[in-house]
């Protein structure tokens, strides 16, 4: 399976959780005693009524950018109270003792996660004898579309038809441009064994099954799928008459002729009214949905165009709107000197980290030729990467950027969202600036004279062949926390005798430093020494997405699974790195191509110690999001990969005749 050399701005794409409760352990210590715990405040009783404004920052070109033919984050957070899926997530409290990769989901439109453990996917005794392994879907009966359409297997199959198995390699191009293939290609068929049974054949073990046509936009309704392949049509741009009011039983809902592109049809909660492009997106309460145990509260939620972030932010605080998504890390210190205001600040840990790439080219120089190759030999340097490791005082980032809200995390973070990963195997390393200059020492990589002076007066160092280390460092120019953190840890590096230029030449707008390789972009075409950047799942508890950030040639054997962009490969991929390890690339392959959950894991637990070793990055500390509501909205619960997964919960408090009132 290979994938498209495209990043999306990481910071916007779902992250986790941080536990402060050992901060709070240890002051009770040392007092010595055991005061009362403190009353709770009493949790209001759930309300009905309402009507909720969410900022919405960055607007979708299309509603089907929710993973269909696009990736926004915000997105998602436009559908997810409409769309839903196969499976749904599960709140980050409700994960923190997880054990494999399926305890991230709760059954949806499915009525169980299938597992090898409860016989749901088989890797022998398949129906289709060709098949390597099936998974079957038991659906959950009653649900309707809010077309009126009752939710079948034909709607499950459709969609892997969409994805792949109408338009795969062997058949005519897809007219509907999806995002990715990614995972879909694995499929041979898809079976409606029954109006409530979807079985999936799979043309190998994949080992991410759960995640395709789960969470947001998971499922399409077949309504408008099934007049796209006949008329060899794209699904999103192709023409229907809607009436949600009749699924929905809300006679507020759309009505009139549409596309997906510009409407949603789903099984949520809400129910879209309107989209006013540039303007609004509004949803309203649907009067049948079909779980009873969560009902919605809230009679309308509008999600507001917000023309920028520091619009969003003066919202927020003014109350304009009551809740603001993603709110990035650099506007954390004044949303929390308003939140005595009537603003709460929600902040979720990140399922990834804030890290910094090295450029291992030097070392890898075939796999990663192009013609806008930087081949830096210092930064392809075990023993200067371990230096540079222990040598940032990541602690002291922390207090800078989120003091008491996240942590340094292990040497290979591919655990943080997917705490079943997190091993004791994995090592750790402290802060250490005097090991960091021994381990430079010992190596022969001395202060020398010639190669310039330090701020601190001492000299830079050299290396083996007697040229001075430089070693450039490269983030996004709009983020203002980033490049706070940029001169910090080039003060670190200068501490150790490495020359960090002060000119940050590398440094671009976001759209431009993740750009791809057909674009000339820094990342893929490898021009950089050092890059900083976030990079998080965007599927829970499931880390086979980076398959593509780690993948080399598995020594020499699989040239067809390189993700080295690479003039080769026309830039497919994204392992900006470089890396490539024949025991990283098996433990990587394994954990793709294993059914077995459980194994899986252990094969995920290898890379991270793998990459731990090789330390083609280092991580910062685990990323935030940054979200806020209003004092007045309660049931707002957190979720590293969709920050509104739960909005059948929310709602506001109680106002004149009892109704909810979302002001503070």
């Amino acid at each position: 399976m290979r994938v498209a050399s495209v990043r999306f701005e990481a910071e916007t794409a779902g992250m986790k959780r941080v536990v402060t409760a050992a901060v709070g352990a240890a002051l009770l210590g040392v007092a010595g005693c055991n005061p009362p715990a403190p009353t709770p405040s009493p949790t209001p009783a759930p309300v009905l009524g309402g009507t909720l404004t969410v900022g919405v920052w960055q607007e979708p070109g299309s509603l089907l950018d929710a993973g269909i033919i696009g990736a926004l984050p915000f997105a998602y957070a436009i559908d997810a109270p409409v769309q839903e899926g196969l499976l749904w997530y599960r709140s980050v409290q409700e994960t923190q003792h997880a054990a494999s990769a399926v305890d991230y989901w709760t059954p949806g439109l499915a009525t169980e996660a299938p597992t090898t453990a409860n016989g749901d996917v088989k890797t022998t005794g398949c129906d289709d004898t060709q098949a390597a392994m099936c998974v079957t879907w038991k659906l959950r009966q009653g649900v309707q579309w809010q077309d009126g359409s009752p939710f079948t297997s034909h709607d499950v199959c459709d969609t892997y038809q969409l994805f792949w198995l109408e338009y795969g390699a062997l058949k005519h191009a897809n007219p509907t441009p999806v995002a990715s293939s990614a995972g879909w290609d694995q499929v041979r068929s898809c079976n409606e064994a029954d109006r409530y049974t979807a079985v999936v054949n799979f043309k190998t073990q994949y080992g991410g099954y759960l995640t395709l046509g789960s969470g947001v936009y998971g499922i399409l309704p077949a309504t408008f799928l099934d007049p796209a392949f006949a008329q060899a049509a794209s699904a999103d741009s192709l023409q229907a008459t809607v009436d949600l009011t009749k699924g929905s039983g809300n006679p507020t809902a759309f009505r009139g002729q549409t596309t997906l592109q510009a409407a949603l049809d789903g099984t949520g909660p809400f129910v879209l009214q309107s989209y006013t492009p540039g303007t609004a997106i509004v949803l309203v309460a649907s009067k049948h949905y079909w779980n009873p145990n969560q009902q919605p509260h809230l009679d309308k939620l509008i999600f507001k165009v917000e023309p920028d972030l520091a619009t969003e932010v003066r919202d927020a605080m003014s109350g304009a709107i009551q809740v603001g998504l993603d709110m990035r890390l650099a506007n954390l210190a004044s949303l929390q000197s308003a939140s005595g205001a009537g603003v709460k600040v929600q902040t979720v840990a990140a399922s990834g980290a804030e890290k910094i790439d090295f450029n291992l080219c030097a070392a890898h120089r075939p796999l990663c030729e192009n013609p806008a190759l930087a081949s830096n030999p210092y930064t392809a340097d075990l023993t200067i990467r371990k230096a540079i490791l222990q040598g940032i005082d990541r602690s002291a980032i922390v207090q800078a950027v989120a003091p008491g809200l996240t942590v340094v995390p292990k040497d290979s973070w591919m655990y943080l969202g997917a705490a079943y990963l997190s091993d004791p195997s994995v090592s750790q390393t402290a802060f250490d600036a005097q090991a960091a200059n021994l381990t430079l020492d010992s190596a022969g990589y001395a202060r020398d004279a010639k190669c310039g002076a330090a701020p601190d007066g001492q000299p830079y160092r050299h290396w083996k062949d007697a040229t001075c280390i430089v070693v450039g460092i490269a983030t996004t120019s709009d983020d203002p926390s980033r490049l706070k953190v940029e001169a910090m840890v080039q003060t670190d590096l200068q501490h150790l005798g490495i020359n960090v230029p002060s000119a940050f030449a590398g440094n671009a707008k976001s759209a431009a430093f993740f750009d791809t390789y057909t674009h000339g972009g820094p990342l893929y075409t490898h021009a950089f020494d050092t890059a900083m950047f976030a990079l998080t799942l965007d599927q829970p508890g499931y880390p086979g997405a980076y398959f593509a950030d780690y993948h080399g040639d598995c020594g020499g054997t699989c040239a067809a699974d390189v993700e080295i962009p690479s003039s080769a490969n026309g830039g497919t991929g994204m392992n900006d790195t470089g890396v490539s390890d024949a025991q990283l690339d098996s433990a990587l392959d394994k954990a793709r191509n294993t059914a077995d959950l459980t194994q899986q894991a252990r094969y995920y637990v290898q890379a991270e110690q793998r990459l731990a070793a090789l330390l083609p990055e280092i991580p910062l500390f685990q990323q935030l999001i940054v979200n806020t509501h209003s004092a007045a909205v309660h049931g707002v619960k957190d979720n590293d990969i969709v920050w509104d997964y739960n909005t059948a919960d929310w709602y506001c408090s109680a106002g004149a005749g009892g109704r909810g009132n979302c002001q503070a």
